[in-house]
């Protein structure tokens, strides 16, 4: 269970589809991947790999960075790495079964994910050695099992309730929220630099967006209303539609640069814009309130 479905509050539904999946639960911990224990999962995930892009490890630590993760140990049927395989959505999440738990639960793209399962027998030895077994990023052993069938407390549902977010504080952005909400306040903070020609009219198309994301043309209107007045890699940051359709930016040297402006964007929004522009996110009825589409 990875940190994005804490951090939005899903953390112990997903928990309960899995435990009434026909499996039983062995072991749960919780664990902070380093790059020590991310180096271990994805350099055997490399080595089998045709390819492997830098720019998918980055966005992993992209994802672990956002906080605590919970790692659950499972026993089951000789086909449980298939079921599973088939339950999480595997592979590109633009593909993933209507029913699958990424998809049922708004996953953002393939990387913000919400969980992931070993797809054999032979990665989920590798998984279990790894957060069960080493310690490398891991606060504490606390009762981690020593074999297979090991009980160990206090269970995957009480942990995971612990780290979700309380209800109603749950992180409820999706791709488009996110994004819209960063044009807004980057158009806010570059105000000024817009042109006298420009303002009126611009004015006028935003005050009729309170509650609809801004216009694709309109953003593009003021990214290049501000030609020469305001830093390039600002210009392109907003114009740019962070998914795999627009040239990739520097997001790292991005956040640095809105920081000189007083600029901060959260935790969430990095994630969300720097691995979309790999990962094609994706939309999705909202998992709460249910029936309106998210992005």
């Amino acid at each position: 269970m990875s940190p994005d479905s804490f951090i939005r509050g899903l953390g112990r539904r997903i928990v309960d589809d899995v435990l009434n999946a026909d499996c039983e639960e062995v072991a749960a911990r919780v664990v902070q991947p380093g790059s020590l224990l991310l180096d271990v999962i994805y350099d055997d995930l490399a080595l089998r790999r045709i390819h492997f892009g830098t720019y998918r490890y980055r966005a992993i630590d992209a994802l672990y960075r956002l906080g605590p993760s919970l790692a659950l140990l499972l026993t089951g049927g000789p086909d449980i790495h298939r079921r599973f395989t088939e339950m999480k959505g595997s592979g590109p999440l633009e593909r993933a079964s209507a029913s699958s738990l990424r998809l049922r639960y708004g996953a953002v793209n393939t990387i913000l994910g919400l969980l992931h399962a070993s797809d054999s027998p032979q990665e989920a030895e590798l998984d279990w050695r790894t957060f069960f077994v080493r310690e490398w990023g891991n606060l504490g052993r606390g009762e981690l099992p020593e074999s297979h069938t090991q009980l160990a407390t206090p269970g995957a549902r009480t942990l995971a309730s612990l780290l979700d977010r309380p209800p109603g504080t749950g992180e409820n952005r999706g791709f488009l929220q996110v994004r819209d909400q960063f044009r807004r306040v980057l158009i806010a903070h570059l105000w000024e630099l817009v042109p006298d020609s420009e303002a009126a009219s611009v004015a006028h198309d935003l005050a009729g967006t309170p509650e609809t994301p801004l216009d694709d043309e309109l953003v593009a209107r003021v990214a290049k209303s501000l030609d020469g007045s305001a830093d390039l890699i600002l210009r392109r940051a907003l114009g740019s539609t962070f998914t795999p359709e627009g040239p990739p930016l520097d997001t790292d040297r991005l956040w640095t640069a809105l920081e000189g402006y007083g600029i901060r964007v959260d935790p969430w929004s990095r994630a969300v814009l720097a691995t979309s522009q790999y990962f094609p996110p994706v939309a999705y009825p909202d998992p709460v309130a249910g029936g309106d589409a998210r992005g």
